[in-house]
């Protein structure tokens, strides 16, 4: 015999609470989001491209297309189905391709 236990089951949840802890979550991404962009502007760390094409405000494709013609460096592969762009080197490329070399 199976047994339902009580307690933090998410259907014990009023609608009420699952909207606050779905506010809360989105709220929480949105301040990761941040960070990782604040990240780009520091040249700390490593982005993705739907980390840049936020940066630059374009698509995801256009990422990929600035990479493949030299506008931005060439991304790392880290995992199987992982590309990563190294920050420092998004920021100088930034500075050379988009500010004029500033």
């Amino acid at each position: 015999m199976i047994k339902r236990l009580q307690g933090n089951s998410s259907n014990s949840l009023s609608e009420e609470e699952k909207s606050k802890r779905k506010m809360q979550r989105k709220a929480e991404r949105e301040v990761l989001s941040l960070k990782l962009l604040e990240d780009v502007a520091a040249g700390v760390g490593w982005s993705s491209d739907k980390t840049l094409a936020r940066y630059f405000s374009v698509t995801r494709q256009r990422i990929w297309v600035w990479a493949k013609e030299a506008k931005l460096p060439a991304p790392y592969k880290v995992g199987d189905a992982t590309t990563r762009w190294k920050n420092e080197e998004v920021l100088k490329a930034e500075v050379n391709n988009f500010l004029g070399g500033l």
